[in-house]
């Protein structure tokens, strides 16, 4: 009976472990993702970043961060994505740049 308890508890920790992964905003994952550029892990970073743009397709904070994590990232971690794209990508929508974010990483 013990053994058939702790199946149901263990089966019950898994269900509310993944529910709380999909209830997950895009504002987590970019914090989230930001967590792990201050500890200079940028491709756990760009993922997170990622996730919240497929999230949340206009989310130019999101695009920022991961055009400025890509320049962190060693040279051809992800050779199909670009940061200045997605630098370009949050100031198309509405993202304040800093003076010089696009001639220091070669955007323009």
């Amino acid at each position: 009976m013990k053994k058939f308890f702790g199946i149901i508890l263990l089966s019950l920790a898994f269900v509310i472990t993944s529910q709380a992964q999909t209830t997950q905003t895009a504002q987590d994952w970019n914090k989230q993702g930001l967590d792990h550029f201050k500890k200079f892990e940028y491709k756990v970073a760009y993922e997170c970043f990622t996730k919240a743009i497929e999230m949340k397709a206009d989310y130019a904070e999101a695009y920022y961060n991961r055009g400025m994590t890509w320049f962190q990232l060693p040279s051809g971690t992800y050779t199909d994505k670009d940061g200045c794209a997605d630098l370009k990508k949050a100031k198309e929508l509405g993202f304040k740049l800093k003076k010089d974010d696009l001639s220091k990483n070669g955007c323009e």
